[in-house]
């Protein structure tokens, strides 16, 4: 949304509807007087159309107001705190259309009550600032939502990767970084450098930076294993195909500025992920190691490296694919990491489809409970890091298992599949990825090993502020359920209370 035409049309809006309901008139009654009619004033008041100068002086006369004071920002509470909310980042670049919304749908429901909007956009936009939710969190939660709505399936996407693929003749699978950085090069006339990030300190942070000129630079991070080199290029790739704008990007982000940033980041991250790992190949890799008997950690790494990916690439074009081919629509990917010398772990990405409570989005205090079988994995990588020299293999190498959760208090199972590495770029970092699915019906059908010896089947909490399992039955508990406790002081509470009314009622 602008900052201009659609705020100056929403302010307007609010205060005639304001204004009639406050005069106590129909719609009917002012357009009668104005002499406009029934469905245009109610546009006007959605903020949909601006009057032109004659309408505005006729419904001024309707009010007993003046032009200038109908056209000038106001000075009411709700009307400052309405203009406020239009000017703020989340307004502007929240996504309404995505969902079917437009911005001024929004505001013609805040406008059914005028008493009372402003207080409920204060209130969303302090609740904002309380729990430091920034634009960047809510745009993401926007597009976490879009994933969700679609089951995180894109068939537009997948087409366009296969339609580029058979139509050119210089590429075909299996692909590589070496095929791919040779297409772009010859192809769209790229400048690659695979060296100068390295002898950056400020710069060998990132994976890659592309400048886009009548000559697109692209400078390649060479401490990337060749399987995420050969993704970057292929994002490369699905920028072009999928006519996504030309700008100076940077992986990682250094911020976000937009939700449409957000969104051509997914599609060319979902393009490079069906052009490199192909979706029937992956399909029947998965459909062999879902009809074990049991689960096998070294079949699925064999699969993996059989698609070229990474761990994460791995998870996530099976998070693609989940629903679309096996119909498995309840699932969670996380992505953790450890740092060198500390005890805590940090949740750096979520995308949660499932009904499942998931430990992001509580306090940054809390302490995330230690028997998920990815942060086990971390555990692991980090004891090995205290006795193991530097250049042994189970230091880099992935390592995979698997694990039933019982999620407290609730009860709900989940199965799920963990992969922990060496960070690339921080190699004295870990990092561990989670692909996890509710064990339902859907799950049962299409896993076969979901109940075979060998999988630890365990109680697991989100943090252990909020677990209820009592010490004998958890090893692993850093600190008290205080969090738990406090609530359950206040429901002690209430029901005394409830009972001193029954009593003396």
């Amino acid at each position: 949304m602008s900052v201009n035409e659609e705020k100056l049309r929403f302010i307007l809006g609010f205060k005639l509807k304001n204004l009639r309901q406050s005069h106590g008139y129909s719609l009917k009654e002012v357009a009668a007087k104005a002499g406009i009619s029934i469905s245009y004033l109610s546009e006007i008041e959605k903020g949909k159309k601006y009057p032109k100068t004659e309408k505005l002086l006729a419904l001024a006369d309707c009010y007993d107001t003046t032009f200038d004071d109908l056209v000038t920002a106001g000075t009411a509470d709700a009307e400052q705190t309405l203009e406020a909310s239009l000017e703020s980042g989340f307004f502007q670049e929240f996504p309404f259309e995505l969902f079917g919304l437009q911005a001024e749908d929004l505001f013609s429901l805040l406008t059914t009550s005028p008493d009372r909007a402003g207080a409920l956009i204060r209130t969303f936009l302090e609740v904002g600032e309380m729990y430091d939710v920034g634009l960047e969190e809510f745009l993401f939660a926007a597009l976490r939502a879009y994933q969700k709505l679609h089951n995180n399936y894109f068939p537009e996407i997948e087409e366009a990767a296969e339609t580029f693929l058979s139509s050119t003749l210089r590429l075909e699978r299996p692909l590589d970084e070496h095929k791919l950085r040779r297409f772009l090069e010859t192809e769209w006339n790229y400048l690659i450098d695979e060296h100068r990030l390295e002898s950056d300190d400020t710069l060998r942070a990132f994976r890659s930076i592309t400048i886009p000129d009548s000559r697109t630079r692209m400078f390649v991070n060479p401490r990337l294993l060749p399987e995420q080199r050969a993704f970057i290029y292929a994002k490369e790739i699905g920028k072009r195909v999928l006519d996504i704008p030309q700008r100076v990007t940077t992986s990682s982000w250094i911020k976000v500025e937009s939700f449409e940033q957000v969104l051509n980041n997914y599609r060319t991250s979902y393009f490079a992920g069906a052009l490199l790992l192909d979706r029937q190949d992956t399909a029947d890799g998965l459909r062999s190691f879902f009809s074990a008997e049991r689960f096998d950690p070294v079949g699925m790494l064999n699969l993996m490296n059989r698609l070229h990916a990474t761990p994460e690439m791995f998870f996530y074009r099976v998070g693609q694919l989940a629903y679309s081919e096996f119909g498995l629509k309840n699932h969670y990917f996380m992505r953790l990491s450890m740092k060198q010398g500390e005890h805590s772990f940090d949740v750096t990405k979520l995308l949660n489809l499932s009904g499942l409570s998931l430990p992001r989005g509580l306090s940054t205090n809390e302490h995330y409970c230690r028997k998920w079988t990815g942060m086990r994995l971390l555990k692991e990588r980090k004891r090995q890091r205290d006795i193991a020299a530097p250049d042994l293999p189970a230091r880099t190498h992935p390592t995979v298992a698997a694990q039933r959760g019982r999620m407290m208090p609730g009860g709900e199972e989940s199965f799920i599949f963990a992969m922990s590495r060496t960070m690339q770029l921080r190699q004295q970092d870990d990092s561990c990825v989670i692909m996890g699915f509710e064990l339902d019906d859907a799950f049962r059908s299409a896993v076969r090993f979901w109940n075979a010896p060998g999988v630890p089947v365990e109680e697991v909490g989100i943090t252990c502020e909020r677990c209820p399992l009592p010490d004998y039955r958890c090893s692993e508990r850093v600190v008290p359920a205080s969090i738990l406790d406090e609530e359950q002081r206040a429901a002690d509470m209430e029901q005394a209370i409830n009972r001193l009314v029954h009593r003396y009622e």
